[in-house]
């Protein structure tokens, strides 16, 4: 199983060529603060999934590959800045945010794609992962 960090990281660093094709609509400020907080399920490169709780204090709690982690997310003008503790060993990494049907598209600055995400429902966020690491409890 490949360290979740360095997936992380490889996808910000390289992440796919894609541009934002003319379906999609980009997300300004006033619908970012509508999409979050939320619960979403994500797709990284590899086809790996990610549960991630984006909570109204800023704080996200996250769960791939039965590993979680906890962060921060923030809105800063027309991007989202989100900085998982060991996932992104901190460091923020922001992106615009397209919306192309269900998914949204979170892209670099570079315009690479760092990962595609859908909102679910709060029951959806795994409950079981939720309670067994003590996520909401802090």
């Amino acid at each position: 199983m490949k360290n979740v960090a360095l997936l992380l990281i490889a996808i910000a660093a390289a992440g796919s060529a894609s541009q934002a094709a003319a379906d999609e609509t980009r997300l300004k400020g006033a619908s970012l603060h509508d999409l979050f907080p939320g619960y979403y399920e994500a797709k990284v490169f590899g086809g790996y999934t990610l549960k991630i709780a984006a909570r109204a204090d800023g704080r996200l709690d996250g769960s791939a590959f039965g590993r979680q982690d906890k962060g921060r997310w923030s809105i800063v003008g027309d991007r989202v800045c989100i900085a998982w503790r060991r996932w992104t060993s901190g460091e923020d990494k922001c992106g615009r945010i397209v919306q192309n049907g269900i998914w949204y598209i979170a892209y670099s600055a570079g315009k690479a794609e760092m990962l595609r995400f859908r909102v679910i429902a709060p029951a959806a966020f795994n409950q079981d992962v939720a309670s067994a690491s003590g996520f909401g409890r802090d």
